[in-house]
């Protein structure tokens, strides 16, 4: 099998890495709201006085309303529950955060409108989400997360699809679309793989079975005889790594370009019709291919879904510019408090007289630069 099975990787910048998660804000916000929604706020209630943790141009962040967004975070993403407490990480969220506060003040009357639609829905959603389970429904409790706290939460985010969609032009979305356009492709491809790796049935582990000069001179081989009038059935079932496809030719047929990897698919993509190609290079090793046949869809052709993927990924290009071109001008400065070194388990420093390794024990400071 040499299917795309590759999950998306979180970017190593800071601006990067938000400017993905709003874009998969775009995955999750869209369709389902009639345009029409309840008066929902982009602000907080009752989170005004006490400490500033953030400043920035257009306004600051106190830590009340620090610890509701990161209760909220909690409640809708578990799986980051256990990182909420880090400053490394909470840095992140207020960075997060500011760049919500920020894109969604630029939402128009018309967008806040549509907004508001979506949360009716999402705050529905949320509630059915809640009611279904005792443990949260009580972590909810706890966190003391109302109704209004969730939606000024899922409006923010709503707001800022609103408002990036609206600069998706039509030349936009027919760029995005050229860029993708491979993975629309239908195929009938055959290949034959000649893997470097190969996975240990018993540990799950991968372990080298060739190098790669070897399994280019092995690909090489199998080109010349196919080149030569060989048989596809018979040199696939003797030279080909890929289990899900030997015994049959090497065939795949009637697959999407975007079950591929990348090296794969532009390759099917630009490779002439009933020709065997020179070796591709991919994760799994080297492929020889042939295009069989090779279905180019219009924009037209193909599914609402897939228009919704397209505007979406021009969408997010908009973000990527706001976070590397616009955010830095916000001025961004953090300053959140210190835990104690008991408090993160680390009191041998204390027995021991060492040092802390942190700049102060009462803050850690960042600017956005």
């Amino acid at each position: 099998m040499f299917y795309s099975t590759r999950k998306p990787v979180w970017r190593k910048s800071v601006l990067l890495v938000i400017a993905a998660v709003l874009a998969m804000t775009l995955l999750a916000a869209c369709g389902g709201g009639n345009g029409k929604g309840g008066k929902h706020s982009l602000e907080f209630k009752d989170v005004n006085g006490g400490e500033v943790v953030a400043t920035y141009k257009d306004g600051q962040v106190t830590q009340k309303e620090l610890d509701k967004y990161l209760a909220i975070i909690g409640i809708t993403q578990p799986a980051y529950e256990q990182v909420l407490s880090i400053p490394q990480f909470q840095e992140m969220i207020v960075e997060q955060y500011v760049s919500y506060k920020v894109l969604a003040s630029r939402a128009s009357e018309d967008d806040l409108e549509k907004a508001r639609g979506e949360v009716d829905k999402q705050l529905k959603d949320y509630k059915d989400y809640v009611n279904s389970d005792e443990s949260i429904a009580a972590k909810v409790k706890e966190k003391n997360i109302r109704d209004e706290d969730m939606a000024t939460f899922l409006l923010l985010q709503s707001a800022v699809v609103a408002y990036v969609n609206s600069l998706v032009t039509d030349t936009d979305t027919a760029a995005a679309f050229k860029d993708a356009e491979s993975n629309f492709a239908v195929f009938d491809v055959r290949h034959i793989l000649v893997a470097t790796k190969e996975k240990d049935e018993k540990t799950g582990e991968s372990k080298d079975i060739r190098t790669d000069e070897e399994a280019l001179a092995r690909a090489n081989e199998v080109k010349d005889k196919l080149k030569a009038g060989g048989d596809w059935t018979e040199l696939a079932k003797q030279y080909s790594d890929d289990p899900g496809s030997k015994e049959d030719g090497g065939l795949y047929k009637d697959k999407a370009g975007s079950t591929f990897v990348e090296p794969f698919r532009l390759a099917a993509f630009e490779q002439e019709i009933g020709v065997v190609g020179e070796p591709v290079k991919s994760d799994f090793g080297y492929h020889i291919i042939q295009v069989d046949k090779r279905e180019v869809k219009t924009y037209d052709q193909i599914t609402d879904e897939q228009k919704e993927q397209i505007k979406q990924a021009a969408a997010y290009k908009y973000l990527e510019a706001f976070m590397k071109d616009e955010m830095p001008k916000q001025e961004l400065k953090v300053t959140l408090p210190q835990p104690s070194p008991t408090a993160e388990g680390s009191g041998e420093g204390e027995a021991t007289g060492e040092a802390s390794p942190t700049p102060s024990p009462e803050s850690t400071e960042s600017t956005t630069e």
